[in-house]
């Protein structure tokens, strides 16, 4: 089942320091040094997930800009305040039911079309884990264009406007639907919410690398971010219940059991084994309570669903 993402961020300073040579080197899987700060950020360990790179320039740019080291040094030394915004990063899912060869055409092709026409400079990096289950793409965009040898003296405010954003993720919806009609296959994506879809379901949070890090590494077993996507699925399973009993007052499920409440532990003693005790509890918390609020989870703060 093909997939839809497409995540935009600004890589700044800020309070966490960070570099764009640093961002540069991980995505691209190189070892660089940043000249601004006689730091060498060394990635080159992580190639086998680096499938491909190229970066895409508007014509007549000067040859700094087509390397990743002198590119992205040339960003940190023109940027002169402490909480500068260093880059634009896009962050696009591709198809697995695309080949490596039209994964990286489909992305390139579109970061051509919609970044570095309107000015930027654009480093593309194919990248498929070990698992091979998560391809995806991350576009590096500089902030700035380029006048004659130099970056410009200002940055252009219409690349931060909403509107180009939404355009965007419709752009690369239309993009990807049309790489896979090209490939024969009939998967397709779509860029609108689910609400906009008509689809009764709560957006399930993204757990995030700093999330699943700590998890890998054994620094926390189970971490909030994990426990709150859970959490979030579990609502999603019991959601068709609910409204069956809000509308009906039974749940219309022929040969698992006489009564509602038994047919619901069929359910979730069915369920995955990594959902199944958050279902339970959730369930039980709603039929006891004979409402249609819901209960929150088990920490200190209603999380966040909008992020």
């Amino acid at each position: 089942m093909a997939l839809y993402r497409l995540e935009a961020k600004i890589i700044s300073r800020g309070k966490q320091g960070h570099s764009s040579v640093a961002a540069a080197a991980y995505r691209t899987g190189t070892k660089i040094r940043d000249e601004r700060m006689d730091k060498l950020h060394d990635y080159s360990s992580r190639t086998k997930g680096v499938v491909d790179t190229v970066i895409l320039r508007p014509e007549n740019s000067p040859q700094w800009s087509a390397h990743t080291a002198s590119l992205w040094n040339k960003v940190e030394l023109t940027e002169k305040r402490k909480d500068a915004q260093l880059a634009r990063e896009f962050i696009l899912s591709v198809p697995r039911e695309l080949n490596a060869k039209e994964q990286f055409e489909l992305a390139a092709g579109w970061a051509q079309k919609e970044l570095v026409s309107k000015g930027m400079v654009a480093e593309v990096s194919l990248h498929n884990p070990k698992s091979g289950n998560n391809p995806h793409v991350h576009i590096l965009c500089t902030m700035r264009t380029i006048n004659d040898d130099q970056f410009s003296a200002k940055k252009p405010r219409e690349w931060n406007d909403k509107a180009l954003l939404v355009h965007q993720r419709e752009s690369w919806a239309n993009d990807v639907n049309a790489a896979l009609e090209k490939a024969g296959r009939p998967e397709r994506v779509d860029h609108r919410s689910l609400k906009d879809r008509g689809i009764d379901r709560i957006p399930e949070p993204k757990i995030g690398k700093e999330a699943m890090g700590m998890k890998e590494r054994g620094v926390v077993e189970d971490p909030e971010r994990f426990k709150l996507w859970r959490w979030v699925k579990s609502l999603n399973e019991v959601m068709p219940w609910k409204r069956a009993i809000e509308r009906d007052g039974e749940v219309h499920q022929h040969g698992m059991g006489r009564t509602w409440w038994e047919r619901s532990l069929v359910m979730v003693s069915e369920a995955r084994e990594t959902v199944r005790d958050t279902v339970r509890d959730t369930w039980e918390k709603f039929v006891n309570r004979h409402s249609g609020e819901q209960d929150m989870p088990p920490h200190d703060q209603e999380p966040d669903l909008e992020r």
